[in-house]
């Protein structure tokens, strides 16, 4: 939804600032078309040469610059002179190509030569769009006089603005957005008396507290972006001097006690306002009353309330509404049909319930309809769309909506977007999208659907349709052919299908999402998936899939996350796997796959956070490798033949230690299962983020729990359960703060339980059960509240609550057993010191009482000392 935003409102920024271009071309070029790319213009020597300076310094690995070759400069790429003295009057290098696989390799870089300075008729300069990366914006760009235009944007840029783009007093429009530049002081700014066009977007403007009453001395200003500048923006101006501006963009910045400011009353030729992400709940209601030229009104990610929407039923031109992300109660307001001219109404995220009235079918201009996540309720049939002609996008997600329309129902409309998920679309497969030959993306996850695809689904889509979620519905039959040259994301998880993964899935290559897990899919992985070279997410989990993991697999360079988990694959992982060094996510649990575990995962797949082996056949020693795996969060081998000691460097998994480890990213359809509490636990997305956990439980694990494992302070579960441990629980148990689970059952530790337990204030499940441990079972904060006394059975030694079996008053140890010089003696060594202590203490009370009674200088001293 955020990026769906982004992209909305920069196409329409783009689209109001283009919309000036005739005039804009007017004022670079004098009114008249003089600059064009002539070749049988003579090019002016020294500025050919200056051309030349300049491109040396750069880097152009896809060689863009290979016409600057020769006399006629007039002639190259990017260049356009004045028709009659040759003058270089424009110089346009920005990258425009959409091709993000070339966009390192055609971008531009390197350094730019002072030798523009000699193109002294310049007046157009666009460097957008490429890697400029480290950069400082020349100063010398401020030498540049006869400027018009300059635009830096998206170029990687980096440091302080110079102060020196002051001089240009003749520019007109000033692009330096979305690059790492700062400044400390925007009062250059007000040198530029002819500017039209400021966009300073993600320009780090913190120290600049003066910037907006430096930008206020440009009365000619027509359109002002400073989104995301963490300005502070004043909540009083003492004048307005920018009455002219008919594009604001403040998105993203500090609001004075979350407070809108109430000198945009003033503006009251905008055309486009933007106040998005600030978090604003000031009441706006009336302050946009004389602002009828507004088309354009972006109110997203603040905390307006439901009157807000009401008020602004009155703006009877706008045309784009925006107040996704706020805090709207209540139902639509049925005043909407008022805005007659609305092509995009978008209320997403909110809290609105009740039904969608009917009168949404007097928005006969709206393109974009958007109210997913809210709580919605109600029927939506054929007459809430009967005059929506040119609907393109439709979110309904979320809600407890229900589509009601019949079998022959045509849509007067041609969907781009449709976001369904979560409203009853069913039971049979929606009929009306054979309609539909325009889809870009389809979300009817979860829409009670029970049916099989039909054969003319993906047929009339097939030039377009590029994501299809279908996910958790009844779909039953075979997976068809699902031949879509533009898929990207295909999402059939939880249904019923039956079957082979069909090969004709591999011809998808532009495929970077498939799951299609939890469904009865049989028999072997095709060998081709590993043709699939832009796949990023693989899920196969949870089918009756059989055979060895493919090799091709590990052709899959940029695989992030694998799930294959929950089959009956056997064998040995192939070594190919040790290709995927992408690879953050691995879960083979459930399967029966019988090997050692492979020091190349530790040592080749650096990125992984999630490791889950569980239930296998795996044997052998625990690598050490897997210590080298600093990102880990989630380590699940239990349920195998695993043996030998657990290894002694799991300190050195530094995501488990630190709680600052953010190198991971999760995808929105992610799920993993991992042991908590004893039970099966389902951790979805985000939730992802936050589990830290190590389960080693039901193996041959032998030796002593290693003291370094108490030092990984973020973790929340650790399960050892079922194995041969022997020794004491480390003392220092009680660093681990952030426990919640913690199982040692069904070992042979001994000794007594460390005090340090009762430090543990967030821990909710444990079991110590069926061990040889012994002593008082401590007592205090959290433990309290575990009163279940079968955590405890099956140490006849132990003592005290939840235990039937209170300790005696004399029974040593009293606390945490024998002191830290105790170390290395047996549980028999001590019992026979205790043994042996009452005899000898009365023996040595005897001599000394029988010395003091012969010896008079002892008995006097002993006899005169002072009280203290």
């Amino acid at each position: 939804m955020g990026h769906h935003l982004l992209c909305t409102f920069s196409s329409l920024l783009l689209l109001f600032l283009f919309s000036s271009l005739p005039v804009t071309s007017q004022f670079l070029f004098g009114g008249s078309k003089q600059a064009h790319n002539y070749s049988n213009v003579s090019c002016i020597e020294n500025e050919r040469q200056a051309l030349l300076l300049f491109k040396h310094g750069l880097i152009d690995e896809s060689n863009r610059l290979s016409s600057w070759v020769g006399e006629g400069c007039c002639s190259w790429e990017g260049i356009s002179c004045h028709k009659t003295t040759g003058s270089v009057l424009k110089l346009d290098l920005r990258y425009t190509t959409a091709d993000d696989d070339d966009y390192n390799t055609n971008c531009l870089g390197g350094q730019l030569s002072p030798s523009l300075v000699n193109l002294t008729n310049l007046q157009y300069l666009d460097l957008s769009s490429n890697i400029f990366l480290g950069v400082q914006v020349p100063a010398f760009f401020g030498l540049l006089k006869n400027l018009r235009y300059l635009s830096l944007s998206g170029a990687g840029f980096d440091g302080e603005i110079p102060h020196h783009l002051g001089n240009l007093s003749h520019l007109r429009y000033l692009d330096l957005g979305w690059n790492g530049l700062r400044t400390k002081d925007l009062r250059w700014v007000a040198g530029l008396s002819s500017l039209k066009q400021l966009v300073l977007s993600k320009v780090n403007l913190t120290a600049a507290q003066d910037g907006l009453q430096s930008i206020n001395m440009l009365p000619s200003l027509r359109t002002l972006d400073l989104y995301s500048c963490d300005l502070f923006i004043h909540p009083h101006l003492s004048y307005v001097n920018f009455t002219s501006l008919a594009f604001l963009d403040l998105g993203e910045n500090n609001f004075n006690n979350y407070m809108v400011p109430p000198w945009l009353r003033n503006l009251t030729g905008l055309h486009g306002l933007h106040l998005g992400y600030n978090n604003l709940s000031d009441p706006i209601y009336g302050l946009l009353d004389q602002m009828t030229s507004l088309v354009h009104l972006d109110l997203s990610s603040n905390r307006f309330d439901a009157l807000t929407l009401k008020s602004l039923c009155n703006a009877s031109n706008l045309t784009y509404l925006d107040l996704s992300y706020n805090n709207l109660q209540g139902s639509i307001p049925s005043e909407i049909g008022h805005l007659s001219k609305l092509t995009n109404l978008l209320l997403y995220n909110n809290k609105l319930n009740g039904t969608i009235s009917t009168n949404l079918g007097q928005l006969t201009k709206l393109q974009a309809f958007e109210v997913g996540y809210n709580s919605l309720t109600g029927v939506l049939s054929e007459d809430h769309f009967a005059k929506l002609r040119e609907l393109e996008s439709l979110d309904l997600a979320r809600n407890s909506l229900a589509l009601n329309v019949s079998s022959s129902w045509v849509p007067p409309f041609q969907l781009h977007e449709i976001r369904m998920q979560s409203i009853i679309v069913g039971p049979r497969f929606p009929a009306w999208l054979r309609t539909q030959n325009e889809v870009e993306i389809l979300d009817m996850s979860n829409a009670s659907i029970s049916d099989a695809i039909p054969s003319w689904f993906l047929s009339k889509n097939k030039s377009s349709l590029w994501y299809l979620d279908l996910s958790h519905n009844f779909l039953t039959g075979h997976i068809r052919q699902l031949v879509v040259h533009e898929l990207s994301s295909l999402f059939l998880n939880d249904n019923r299908f039956t079957g082979t993964i069909p090969e004709d899935l591999c011809k998808l290559e532009n495929l970077s999402e498939l799951d299609l897990s939890n469904n009865l899919l049989s028999r072997r992985v095709p060998l081709c998936l590993g043709n699939l070279q832009d796949l990023l997410f693989l899920n196969l989990a949870n089918n009756n899939l059989s055979g060895q993991i493919p090799s091709s697999l590990g052709n899959l360079w940029g695989l992030s996350k694998l799930h294959l988990n929950g089959n009956k694959f056997v064998g040995k992982l192939p070594a190919s796997m040790q290709h995927l060094s992408n690879l953050e996510d691995l879960d083979l649990g459930d399967n029966r796959l019988k090997d050692v575990i492979p020091a190349w995962i530790g040592e080749r797949l650096s990125n992984l956070r999630f490791l889950r082996f569980q239930s296998n056949n795996f044997y052998g020693p625990i690598s050490d490798t897997l210590c080298q795996l600093s990102h880990l969060r989630v380590l699940n081998l239990a349920h195998n033949n695993l043996s030998a000691f657990i290894p002694h460097c799991f300190n050195n998994i530094s995501a488990m230690v630190s709680a600052f480890d953010f190198s991971s990213s999760i995808n929105s359809q992610e799920s993993l299962q991992d042991i908590k509490g004893g039970r099966e636990v389902e951790y979805n997305t985000w939730s992802l983020e936050l589990v830290k956990s190590v389960s080693l439980s039901t193996n041959n694990l032998v030796g002593e729990i290693p003291d370094e494992i108490m030092e990984l302070v973020q973790l929340q579960v650790l399960n050892l359960s079922q194995n041969h441990l022997t020794g004491r629980i480390p003392k220092k148990i009680g660093n681990l703060k952030q426990l919640e689970t913690l199982d040692l059952s069904m070992n042979a530790l001994s000794g007594a339980i460390p005090e340090s337990l009762s430090d543990l204030y967030s821990l909710n499940s444990l079991n110590m059960s069926h061990n040889k441990l012994s002593g008082p079972i401590p007592s205090g904060n959290q433990l309290q509240t575990l009163t279940d006394p079968s955590i405890y059975e099956g140490n006849s030694g132990l003592c005290g609550k939840p235990l039937p079996n209170s300790c005696w008053e004399h029974k040593l140890p009293t606390k945490n057993g024998p002191s830290d010089d105790d170390e290395g003696h047996s549980e028999s060594d001590w019992s026979w010191f205790y043994a042996g202590i009452g005899p000898g203490f009365a023996v040595g009370l005897l001599g000394v009482l029988g010395i003091l009674l012969l010896k008079k200088s002892w008995r006097y001293v002993t006899g005169r000392q002072p009280v203290q």
